[in-house]
């Protein structure tokens, strides 16, 4: 079963199964035969931190979704589509997921405090996982579709890509068929062979002064770092990752605490002769 469909087979049922009239009173912004949407649920369906302007378009796109899944929702209903008992199941386990995560959050810090001997002791124990396992360049880089020699001067008295960048093409967004400014490291191996082949000539910081001819135009690199495969990543560039985990080491020992802890009050019986059946 496709997954998107499932999970909002499932959003659908919990949805449905919280809404009343009562609730949504006159705050109620769309209604699909009995169903209604209040403007608290469409409220909630906003990330924060947006702006008006994109609120508003925001919220009429949510709206449309909601009408849309009700009307398919409603009308699957009426010529007897339901879940079957397997299905069922999984809504029920993921209910009950749900349910469980907040519980522990609710049980555990989230606050841990990692200290940087912490941090360098994962990392010395643990330097196997973090070896480049190809060629990576960290680079600036600039594409152009047409020649620009007044850009191009600029580029060849400067020692900074980036400045360049963001005097000139800072309303132009990076692009995955066109990415343009810090790409951070990058696989070699997946750069067009024009550009790898300039990368492994110029040495650290500089810039190559003729421009790269390719099918999508002149393109400038700037090489900040160049490690080969097989090399140890910096402690800095991996801190981020392995504050993660020390994190999640500490969460998982919580909750074995408060597991132990709990199975004290529960009544547990097992039988492992009949897992061979």
């Amino acid at each position: 079963m496709d997954k998107t469909f499932f999970i909002s087979i499932i959003l659908s049922i919990l949805l449905n199964a919280c809404r009343s009239e009562r609730e949504i009173g006159t705050d109620m912004v769309a209604q699909v035969n009995s169903a209604k949407m209040g403007i608290a649920q469409l409220e909630a369906s906003i990330p924060e931190n947006t702006s008006e302007e994109v609120r508003l378009v925001l919220k009429r796109e949510f709206m449309e979704k909601w009408i849309e899944d009700e009307i398919f929702y409603q009308s699957a209903l009426d010529e007897g589509i339901s879940l079957s008992k397997e299905e069922e199941r999984l809504v029920l386990n993921y209910e009950k997921q749900l349910i469980i995560q907040k519980y522990l959050d609710k049980k555990i810090n989230l606050n841990y405090r990692i200290l940087d001997r912490d941090i360098d002791d994962y990392y010395n124990k643990h330097k196997e996982e973090f070896k480049w396992d190809h060629d990576y360049a960290h680079i600036i880089h600039l594409v152009m579709e047409n020649m620009d020699n007044a850009i191009f001067k600029e580029i060849r008295n400067t020692k900074e890509l980036i400045d360049v960048i963001r005097k000139n093409f800072f309303d132009l967004q990076s692009k995955s068929e066109r990415p343009i400014g810090d790409l951070g490291y990058v696989k070699v191996s997946d750069l067009p062979p024009p550009i790898s082949r300039a990368i492994k000539r110029i040495k650290t910081g500089e810039i190559n002064k003729t421009p790269i001819k390719t099918d999508h135009g002149y393109h400038f690199i700037q090489l900040l770092d160049y490690q080969n495969a097989g090399g140890y990543k910096n402690i800095e560039l991996i801190k981020d990752d392995i504050i993660l985990r020390l994190k999640l080491q500490e969460r998982n020992k919580e909750i074995e605490k408060l597991k132990k802890k709990l199975r004290e009050n529960f009544n547990i019986m097992t039988d492992f002769s009949k897992l061979s059946q």
